[in-house]
């Protein structure tokens, strides 16, 4: 049976043990925002129905535009919405809002206008396809002639 030897190398230099960080405390001043994450829960809680943020940022969206939000819209504002708590007027009106089924009718209304475009671009190319028929066929017309 074989047996298993070991042996410990001898270190001439001890490490010296590096003295450890001192650990600082940080205390921030920074409140917790409430923001749409939030907002969406208390939706959630008092009508009972899932809403998704980014949905949710589109009504907020229209209502700024419609002056019911103070809040600047324009291309590239990526700031956060920020709201004082459940008990802000503006909270409370978007609950309203959105308990009023106004992003639904807004979905509804935007669906509707995409079909109504797309009716007409097909119906262009439609009327554009009939002309071009229409051409080739005077045009046959005058070479058997």
């Amino acid at each position: 049976m074989a047996t298993k030897t070991t042996t410990k190398a001898k270190t001439t230099t001890k490490a010296k043990a590096k003295p450890e960080p001192e650990v600082v405390e940080e205390t921030t001043t920074e409140e917790v925002a409430f923001g749409v994450a939030d907002v969406a829960k208390l939706i959630e809680i008092e009508t009972g129905e899932t809403v998704k943020t980014r949905d949710l940022r589109t009504l907020l969206r229209k209502m700024a535009r419609d002056g019911r939000l103070d809040r600047e819209i324009v291309a590239g504002n990526r700031a956060r919405w920020e709201f004082e708590g459940p008990e802000d007027k503006r909270v409370v009106a978007i609950v309203d809002a959105y308990k009023d089924g106004e992003l639904e009718a807004d979905k509804k209304e935007k669906l509707e206008a995409l079909k109504q475009r797309k009716a007409e671009q097909r119906a262009a190319k439609q009327a554009e396809a009939a002309a071009a028929e229409t051409e080739d066929d005077s045009d046959e017309e005058l070479e058997e002639d």
